[in-house]
């Protein structure tokens, strides 16, 4: 078996990613492989022709399924009316999940304040700047699913808005929603480790 040219990225570019994002080029050129896998559709002969995913092609990933929250996951990766990403946004969007580093810069797309964005954007729904009462009951529903009962549900809902509502005007600003997590260890909730 040969070597699919089609999934050769360009050291340019390879060079690139790994300087905005903080990936080693190990780690990037396994993610690109799983990323032209993903991209099934599309056959790339010419190499000027990217690989680019779209949101069907997510939808078939085993774990997104079963991910209560894998929607909301998908629309991340498609924000802003987004229809299809290449390699680059792919990545763009998987570096907030890297650990923060103890020592020197993080990249622009792996800070405390991205990560808690992309939290906040998961509540979002509308994507107006706001969480609602509305979106987040929705998103509470979505994790717990038939676990809780109404009245348990519309109680968390309450506590939470009671806590993060910090002008009481029944929504969470992202303002709010920071000043709450400013309390809780994000860099560790929302990494990921990748392996090189």
């Amino acid at each position: 078996m040969g070597q699919d040219h089609s999934c050769v990225l360009p050291k340019s570019e390879l060079d690139s990613i790994r300087e905005n994002t903080g990936f080693s080029s190990q780690q990037i050129t396994r993610l690109y492989h799983r990323f032209c896998q993903l991209d099934k559709t599309t056959r790339h002969e010419d190499k000027a022709v990217p690989h680019v995913l779209n949101r069907r092609h997510f939808e078939h990933i085993p774990q997104l399924n079963i991910n209560p929250l894998g929607v909301r996951i998908i629309d991340a990766f498609f924000s802003g009316n987004r229809e299809m990403i290449t390699f680059r946004d792919f990545m763009e969007i998987l570096a907030i999940f890297r650990p923060l580093r103890q020592e020197g810069p993080d990249g622009p797309y792996n800070t405390r304040d991205r990560k808690l964005q992309f939290v906040f954007d998961m509540y979002d729904v509308d994507g107006d700047g706001v969480i609602s009462k509305e979106e987040l009951a929705r998103v509470l529903q979505m994790m717990v699913g038939v676990h809780v009962t109404p009245e348990q549900l519309k109680y968390v809902l309450e506590l939470t808005l009671e806590e993060a509502d910090d002008d009481h005007d029944g929504e969470i600003s992202f303002e709010d929603f920071k000043h709450v997590m400013a309390r809780s260890i994000v860099e560790e909730k929302l990494s990921i480790r990748f392996l090189s």
